[in-house]
């Protein structure tokens, strides 16, 4: 058991090193602009379709050809779900600029306090909307809606999922050629993994492997 295990982890090591570099290089196919929102949802489909596979010993070629055709698939809706996240986040970010650098009031730091949990709330909306983005053909503001909601009505997928990117971003501190390595992989590999394990979706859960 343990050897297999130890097999299927050095797979998904490759899994993860292959989505980045071909993340990074259809990023630069789609001149930045149209490429870089469509690559992360590609990464969150290959992350979705290995924890679902019942055979998970793909090749190199195998999993960049799963990557390009997901890519491809996702110039549109992804495109329309990123710039919509990236707009909310300029919003919040500027605020929070605005009240954190030029308010010293009271006031001033009480509304910067609030909106850096907010920040923290939308960071994990953001990170599980890409995870139901790649399992449902819904549109963006359904998305969005029920990205919220799974946050709110589960707490403890959220509280691990908190947990699971904080490690991810302070092993990154640690060890920066890990970010220069896997990018932005393992952020979408433990999003993934998260919602599969608890965000309890039908026909993307643990229960779903089995029975397939």
């Amino acid at each position: 058991m343990f050897a297999e295990r130890y097999v299927t982890a050095l797979r998904f090591v490759l899994v993860a090193f292959v989505t980045c570099v071909a993340s990074v290089i259809h990023t630069l196919l789609g001149v930045i602009v149209v490429g870089l929102f469509p690559s992360l949802a590609a990464t969150v489909g290959v992350f979705r379709r290995w924890a679902l596979a019942e055979d998970r010993t793909w090749t190199i070629k195998e999993t960049w050809l799963l990557f390009h055709r997901l890519w491809k698939s996702e110039l549109a809706g992804a495109n329309a779900l990123g710039w919509l996240e990236t707009g909310l986040w300029a919003v919040l970010l500027f605020d929070y600029w605005v009240v954190n650098f030029h308010v010293t009031s009271v006031f001033g730091t009480f509304v910067a306090g609030f909106l850096f949990f907010v920040m923290i709330f939308v960071l994990l909306v953001t990170a599980v909307s890409w995870v139901l983005h790649a399992h449902f053909s819904e549109n963006v503001m359904w998305v969005f809606r029920m990205s919220i909601q799974m946050i709110i009505a589960r707490p403890l997928m959220s509280l691990i999922l908190a947990c699971g990117e904080l490690a991810v971003l302070a092993a990154c501190w640690q060890w920066p050629g890990l970010f220069m390595t896997f990018g932005w992989s393992f952020p979408a590999a433990v999003a993934t993994w998260v919602v599969w394990q608890y965000g309890k979706l039908p026909g993307f859960s643990p229960a779903s492997r089995e029975k397939k």
